[in-house]
């Protein structure tokens, strides 16, 4: 399997190492323990134990390959526990009302007490400090006489005391959730893939979401863990603070506590607003996501129909929905930070007019008491929003998880029963895909596609097969033929077990091999997929190969076998990917073969030599059931099932059959018809097995765009003896690696960012509102403390203000400092989330159109689920997290610096203190934040192999149960998420570490500033201003470890900016869609006359030319049919044609145009293609025909009924209206291609290309389309590039193109006269296969 693989992409050696990205390349390392299972109590708790690593990294001397997730937080163990609980609750409960939350709580229950100890203890100490000690201290310093000095040092040296065990047991509560969370982390994902990989029908539950479930949803649970001790400690600082702060000031005191209290209930409030917009917007940026990778995976023909502008018109309007949901969430996010930071200032105004109306004594002591208690509470606020949206997220998550762990398999219908003679058996057997009684949400699983429109149409689903009854009998051959649509998939879903068996019994003796019909490849070398992690037997392989006739491909692909292939198989042709398919099964050596269609993407020669050569001789002894819709086979089966509408027509074998006159003898006459009568015109056409993509592949594999070294596990690297190989020269990778970015985020990002949100006025004005704010709290702070000292201004002993004369006065600038301190807040809420919801919309749009206008070749190189990650979890981070931290960021730095600066002002000498604690700050800082944002940066890119591991196995469900490889591929995910897992603990320790040192700063800073306080003298500074000065310094304790967290969190966040910002910079786009200055003549094309001259053409630069100086003229009206062997440039003509490639010299006019000169949409939109693998896409029947409104219902149904499926999509439900899901998977493929025919019918193209398209759909329906294609394209050129020989028979001319040149063209007559032309000798290749 892909996962175990040693063979990895090595960088060529002189570009190693680029200034600032570099390649994330594991070496070969010895595996250790890891550090954290060594540690000591103290080391653990402040996590110290990443300092050698730290350092390590800084100095560029870590090998991050040798860490390891420790043993006791692997997936693996911990998924196993996960899964006994929940297996425990079931049981107890029942599925239905089991709570998967509970068992989340059994899961990690004694580390979450342990960590919410801790926490209450930090917040006893958090409360003492400026509580109690600081008031002492105030006492203290009204009347320094009274006690001796060596008792206000000792209050300043417990003051530190209990700042740094806040600092030590919040630390250690940390401790221990990080490794919590990773636990459940890996176990949730871990359970969520054994889940989906062990569904034999995908239900109701699109692909998007199973991918966030197993990216994203991990990630939330993990941020809730680590945040829910919060839940059971701030209650506990809350209640002490208020019972304490109403002995110091009385029962006034509760006013400020009410501020808080209200507070309490309007941040559920908001939380729960939140959650309801943020489900809303789940389900669009699912669909959204959705919607992008189906656009990747068929850009080839999005582009060839000029249809760029219906997607973009699609995702805008996606994008326009998820924006508006995303502003009133952002909106409230904002709301909740901004009310965290200004409440202490609003509750102490509130509280000391309050107390100052009624008349109360208020001095100093008291005053800044009271001050310090709200800051204290305020340390509860800060985390409460955070707390809340984690808890709120994870709720979504945990309730997203169970929807999958109730999603029911059918039961098991297949009874496996030993019989010597029997393989097979099935009786009676009605089977659906959908569950009676029960919604059609369960379609067939990814690459199965039956007949299933009925299951997509309509609740009372008509089962798809019915009375279904046939023998197999071991070693027999039976074939099954029908029409498109007759249920011949559905047939072999069936004894996978992917249906719900209504009636009836199936029973089987033996193990399955499985051919889908469209063939399921995975990333890995050739060898792998064949092998399928069996272990390799060389003469066996060496037999497989040459029967599949597979040996000829390997001389064409670079490294033989041991080529990789990407995903989907990219760099493969149809004809291969299917003959791999089939070599996999051959090679798996099981008793009973599911053949779906195996033959027909190959060509005649090749079909008729993997027919006799593999499945009649080297599966001679087993049991085959073959689906064909190459009926010249079925008279070689022992049986033959003839299928229509789900039911069995007839059976028996090719002889009695015939006799019997029935719709089988039809279909043979039919076929025979068809098929050329005479000797000297032959069945097929040779060598064009693989067709189109193959010669295309030729052409790249020279060309270096496709090639081996594609691996999307994304960050790898290749073992020595290998290396050499693999990239003899930089050129040869087709993928390129994923870098990481080193080195900080550079400035230039911050500027785009700033662009995109409206520029640098827009960002200023942002900014300056969040100073205003900060400002005004600060003023109306500095504002008490200037009225304390004025004491009761009559007599200068007594400092009860509430004696001054001028109260009223000083009571209303207080009042007004807090209200305009709220307006400022308002405003700059809904500038903020404005603003920067702005800079991500702009962002997202930028880099959507820039991807849509990106050449080919840039799709060739890059694995899809590279450019989805950037839409999904970059695109959300930018969306949500990042202006979340960005805003408490800002607000709480500009705290920090009206911290110190009010400080410095108070006592100047503190400059010096200040300035050496910062000089050590910035040194922690300088070589912390390095590291930590590598080890983020390593956590982003280790997400990728997830994602890709995760869709891969989602469009192979079927084959990987068939073959029961369902083991390799958890094992596989368990790896790739331990990886992920352990950088992101690193990421988190490293991060805890670097706050634990602040925090210790910050503790030295307050321990020097009550040193101050004490020692300094009255007369110098008044106790108002040192009062001041001491209830700001105790708030840097926690709040300088924030700013700093909050910083490294902001520029981790700014990294998704720079990727989302990575392929808008680059700077190769196609042409423009649109060229003013060309004169395209209206309603251009008229005639349709194709001139090539001395065309050439090469797919990249540096590569060979792969269409050499071609000369010649296709008349208006003319067939052309396009033959030649594979490689030898056939579909190399069509990437020419529609412009997927530039040409290097050369021309190449269409009635007279030079199609340089135009624009590509105004090109394309005027040509079609009927491509070789039908595309559909998400949505109706109609949106799939027509995506722009161009046509009218009237128009469509006539295009159908042309291509002989009117029938079938008007017994749908809604029609036109029907819907299609993804991939179409509703319909069979042959339907699909139906479609696809339909779709080039409306455009009325005057140029038609047709590209192997009739490959799947079976010999009648077959005929039926050719005589439409004859009539409905009469006056169109069409140039068929052949697949069967009746295809191009009957063209006005036959091109026959070797090595990239036209080697012959002429009429098929004259070419047949001549023996020596190569159209002679390709007839005669496929002359001996039909005799």
């Amino acid at each position: 399997m892909e996962e175990k693989r040693e063979i990895r992409p090595v960088s060529p050696p002189e570009k190693q190492k680029p200034r600032r990205w570099n390649r994330i390349a594991p070496k070969v390392s010895v595996q250790r323990p890891h550090p954290v299972d060594n540690a000591g109590f103290l080391s653990f708790a402040t996590f110290a134990w990443v300092t050698p690593m730290m350092w390590a990294a800084f100095r560029r001397k870590l090998d991050w390959d040798s860490l390891r997730l420790s043993p006791f937080d692997e997936a693996d163990v911990n998924t196993t526990r996960l899964q006994k609980l929940w297996k425990e609750e079931v049981a107890k409960v029942g599925p239905e009302k089991a709570s998967l939350v509970r068992v989340i709580v059994r899961f990690q229950r004694t580390r979450l007490i342990l960590s919410a100890i801790a926490g209450v203890i930090a917040m006893v100490a958090a409360f003492l400090g400026p509580a109690i000690l600081v008031n002492k201290v105030l006492h203290y310093i009204e009347d320094p006489g009274n006690s001796p000095l060596s008792y206000g040092v000792g209050l300043a040296c417990a003051l530190f005391f209990t700042e740094f065990c806040k600092a030590f047991f919040i630390s250690m509560m940390w401790a221990i959730n990080v490794r919590t969370a990773v636990r459940l982390k890996g176990a949730f994902c871990t359970m969520a893939f054994e889940k989906i990989i062990s569904l034999r029908v995908q239900s109701g539950v699109s692909n998007g979401e199973l991918i966030n479930v197993l990216t994203g949803d991990g990630h939330k649970l993990f941020e809730a863990i680590i945040f829910a001790s919060f839940v059971v400690c701030v209650p506990v600082i809350f209640i002490v603070c208020i019972v304490y702060a109403c002995y110091i000031l009385g029962y006034t005191a509760l006013t400020g506590v009410l501020t808080y209290i209200i507070f309490i209930p309007v941040q559920a409030f908001l939380a729960k607003i939140i959650n309801k917009f943020r489900w809303r917007t789940i389900l669009i940026t699912d669909n959204r996501v959705r919607t992008m990778n189906e656009i990747l995976n068929s850009i080839k023909l999005i582009k060839m129909y000029a249809w760029e502008d219906s997607f973009d018109e699609k995702i805008t309007d996606l994008r326009k929905n998820e924006k508006k949901q995303l502003w009133v969430v952002n909106l409230i996010q904002n709301i909740n930070v901004n009310l965290t930071g200004i409440v202490p200032t609003i509750a102490t105004v509130l509280t000391f007019l309050v107390h100052t109306l009624l008349g109360l004594s208020l001095n100093t002591t008291d005053a800044f008491t009271t001050i310090a208690i709200f800051n204290a509470m305020r340390f509860c606020l800060a985390l409460l929003p955070q707390t809340v949206k984690t808890m709120a997220e994870a709720a979504v998550s945990i309730r997203r998880l169970k929807k999958i762990l109730m999603i029911q398999n059918p039961e098991s219908c297949l009874q496996h029963r030993k019989d010597n003679k029997l393989a097979i058996v099935v009786e009676n057997a009605t089977l659906s895909w959908t569950k009676p009684g029960s919604l059609p949400d369960s379609l067939p699983s990814s690459n199965t596609s039956g007949n299933v429109h009925e299951a997509a149409g309509s609740a009372e689903a008509l089962p798809t097969l019915r009375n279904i009854s046939f023998k197999l009998y071991k070693g027999n051959l039976l074939g099954i033929c029908g029409n498109v649509g007759s249920g011949k998939t559905s047939l072999i879903s069936s004894i996978l077990e992917q249906m719900h068996l209504l009636q009836g019994s199936l029973t089987a003796d033996g193990t399955f091999a499985y051919v889908s019909q469209q063939a399921w490849i995975f990333h890995g070398t050739v060898r792998e997929n064949i092998l399928m992690g069996a272990p390799l037997d060389q003469a066996k392989y060496n037999r497989v190969v040459d029967v599949c006739s597979l040996r000829a491909d390997f001389d064409i692909l670079p490294y033989g076998d041991k080529t990789e292939i990407g995903e989907r198989g990219l760099n493969l042709s149809g004809g291969q990917k299917q003959r791999i398919s089939l070599a996999r099964a051959v090679y798996s050596n099981k008793d009973i073969f599911l053949l779906d269609d195996p033959l027909s993407a190959v060509d005649a020669h090749v079909g008729k030599h993997i027919f006799e050569e593999c499945i009649k001789k080297e599966l001679h002894g087993k049991s085959v059931i073959l689906v064909t819709h190459q009926l010249q086979f079925l008279e070689f089966c022992d049986d033959i099932l003839v299928l229509e509408d789900g039911k069995v027509l007839e059976d028996g074998n090719h002889d009695n059959l015939i006799k019997a006159g029935g719709r089988y003898a039809q279909l043979i006459s039919n076929y025979q018809m068809t098929e050329p009568q005479t000797k000297n015109q032959v069945e097929k056409s040779p060598e064009d097995s693989d067709l189109l993509k193959e010669s295309e592949y030729r052409e790249r594999t020279n060309s270096g765009i496709i090639n081996p070294a594609f691996d999307l596990s994304d960050e790898k690297m290749v073992d020595d003896d290998r290396a050499t190989t693999v990239t003899s020269d930089g050129e040869d990778q087709l993928v390129s690696q994923e870098k990481s970015t080193e080195g900080s985020v550079p400035l230039k990002v911050y500027h785009q960012y700033c662009k995109a949100a409206g520029g640098w006025f827009f960002a200023f004005i942002c900014i300056f509102l969040i100073f205003l704010m900060v400002g005004s709290t600060a003023v109306s702070n500095w504002w008490l403390s200037y009225w304390l000292g004025q004491g009761g201004a009559t007599n200068s002993t007594d400092d009860n203000i509430t004696t001054n004369p001028q109260l009223s006065y000083y009571q209303l600038v207080y009042g007004v400092l807090g209200v305009v301190m709220v307006v400022l807040a308002i405003i700059d809420c809904f500038v903020y989330t404005w603003i920067t919801l702005n800079a991500a919309s702009t962002l997202h749009n930028n880099l959507f159109k820039k991807i849509i206008s990106m050449p080919m070749s840039f799709f060739d190189m890059t694995p899809s689920g590279r450019i989805v990650n950037r839409f999904s979890k970059d695109q959300e981070e930018v969306d949500t997290v990042l202006p979340l931290f960005m805003d408490s960021f800002i607000l709480f730095s500009l705290m920090v610096l009206f911290i110190v600066a009010i400080i410095s002002a108070v006592f100047p000498f503190m400059l010096i203190a200040v300035l050496i604690l910062g000089a050590v700050f910035f040194t922690i800082l300088f070589v912390f934040q390095k590291s930590i944002r590598q080890m983020k940066q390593l956590e982003n890119i280790s997400r990728s192999p997830c994602i890709s591991l995760t869709t891969s196995t989602l469009q192979g469900l079927s084959t990987i149960h068939a073959y029961n490889i369902k083991e390799s591929h958890i094992r596989a995910f368990k790896t790739l998420n331990d990886t992920n897992s352990n950088y992101f603990t690193l990421f988190h320790s490293g991060s805890r570490w670097l706050s634990f040192l602040l925090d210790f700063i910050a503790a030295i800073m307050t321990l020097f500033v009550t040193l101050f306080v004490v020692l300094s003298d009255n007369e110098v500074i008044s106790p108002s201003l040192k009062g001041l000065a001491l209830s700001y310094t105790i708030q840097l304790t926690g709040m300088l470890q924030f700013v700093v967290r909050l910083g490294t969190e902001v520029e981790a966040r700014f990294n998704s900016v720079e990727r989302l910002l990575e392929y808008t910079k680059s700077s190769n786009s196609e042409a423009p869609r649109h060229v003013k200055e060309a004169q395209v003549p209206d309603h251009w094309p008229k005639s349709g006359a194709i001139t090539f001259l001395d065309y050439k053409m090469r797919y990249r630069e540096n590569t060979p030319v792969v269409l050499n100086g071609l000369n010649f003229f296709i008349q208006a009206g003319e067939k052309l049919g396009i033959v030649g062997r594979t490689g030898s440039g056939k579909s190399s003509l069509g990437v020419a044609l529609f412009r997927l490639v530039e040409p290097t010299e050369g021309t190449i006019l269409i009635d007279g145009v030079d199609i340089s000169s135009i624009g590509l949409e105004d090109l394309r939109s005027k040509l079609s293609i009927i491509p070789q693998d039908p595309v559909l896409f998400c949505g109706t029947i109609r949106y799939n025909l027509d995506p722009f409104n161009k046509y009218s219902d009237e128009e469509i149904w006539e295009a159908l009924e042309k291509t002989y499926i009117k029938d079938s999509i008007s017994k749908l439900d809604g029609k036109l209206l029907a819907p299609v899901l993804e991939n179409g998977e509703n319909f069979s493929v042959g339907e699909r291609q139906l479609m696809c025919m339909a779709r080039a019918l409306l455009r009325n193209s005057k140029i038609i290309l047709l590209d192997e398209a009739t490959a799947s759909i079976d010999a009648e329906t077959d005929a039926l389309i050719q005589t439409t294609i004859q009539k409905a394209f009469r006056d169109c050129t069409m140039l068929t590039i052949a697949h069967r020989i009746h295809t191009v028979v009957n063209a006005d001319r036959i091109l026959v193109m070797d090595g990239g040149e036209v080697a012959e063209l002429d009429s098929p007559e004259v070419l047949k006269q001549r023996p020596d032309s190569l159209f002679s000798t390709l007839l005669n290749a496929a002359h001996t296969v039909s005799s």
